[in-house]
């Protein structure tokens, strides 16, 4: 796998995907508003007395904090359709139609990532009843048994998480080219892709994308940092690294693909 040309592949695509396409970027940064609104709610500083090691509940203005956040929560199924389009591999880059049918894929594609997660988050709650039981019931210190069975068990999160989130990046393409919730969970469907594209190739793929993200969050620092407008800049690039990071997944999924044989012209005789 050709790492760099997958890099600049997903680059040309999400500059074809925004580039001239002011209502898609529009889009996408009408969705990311309300997350964006938060950090102007309250100042985090008030709400914290470091002197005291106090946080102000009360001066945390909940009802508008719960209305962006919900906003939020309800249009992100948007970008995730948008997301789908991308992992089934659309050329030219997708735009935004078909409403109804776009909100309601990116609801099953947030599905899908939470059926992988089940587990691992199963898990984390048992311990965390164990731990609250014992604590809760017994006086003194706590049983040294219970403290290797809830290591274990976080060790077992741990594990089932890794292997959600190694899972549920390849589900999420399965599940786009399939249309099904249940093919985007198929364990056994998902490991044959891993394995013919190989499982080296595939981890070193995504420690790519991964620092592909700390260079996006490096930048958006950054940019952070700007009085005023800042968040307005932040806001402006999310949608580039978002169809990025869609589509560069959408290719490592292509690479199970096998490619057909190159024809060779036959000689003229």
């Amino acid at each position: 796998m050709d790492y760099g040309a997958l890099i600049g592949e997903s680059i040309d695509y999400s500059r074809e995907a925004l580039t001239g396409r002011w209502t898609t970027w529009l889009v996408f940064i009408i969705c990311g508003i309300p997350m964006a609104l938060i950090r102007f709610l309250f100042d985090p500083t008030k709400i914290v007395d470091n002197a005291s090691k106090t946080i102000h509940w009360e001066l945390i203005p909940w009802p508008q904090l719960i209305a962006l956040i919900i906003a939020g929560f309800l249009l992100s199924f948007i970008i995730s359709g948008y997301c789908v389009r991308v992992y089934r591999g659309t050329t030219p880059p997708p735009v935004f139609d078909n409403w109804i049918s776009l909100y309601l894929d990116g609801i099953k594609l947030v599905v899908v990532d939470i059926l992988w997660a089940v587990p691992a988050m199963l898990v984390l709650i048992i311990s965390f009843a164990i731990l609250i039981v014992g604590a809760v019931t017994v006086k003194g210190p706590m049983p040294l048994i219970l403290i290797p069975v809830i290591l274990l068990l976080l060790l077992a999160a741990v594990v089932l998480a890794v292997i959600a989130i190694l899972y549920s990046i390849l589900g999420s393409v399965r599940f786009s080219r399939t249309g099904s919730i249940r093919e985007g969970v198929r364990f056994s469907a998902i490991s044959g892709t891993i394995e013919r594209i190989g499982w080296g190739t595939y981890i070193i793929a995504l420690v790519v994308l991964l620092m592909t993200w700390f260079i996006f969050i490096i930048i958006i620092g950054i940019l952070a940092l700007i009085p005023f407008v800042g968040w307005a800049f932040n806001l402006a690039i999310t949608p580039f690294f978002t169809v990025f990071n869609a589509r560069y997944i959408s290719r490592v999924y292509d690479h199970d693909i096998p490619q057909a044989p190159a024809t060779v012209p036959e000689t003229a005789l």
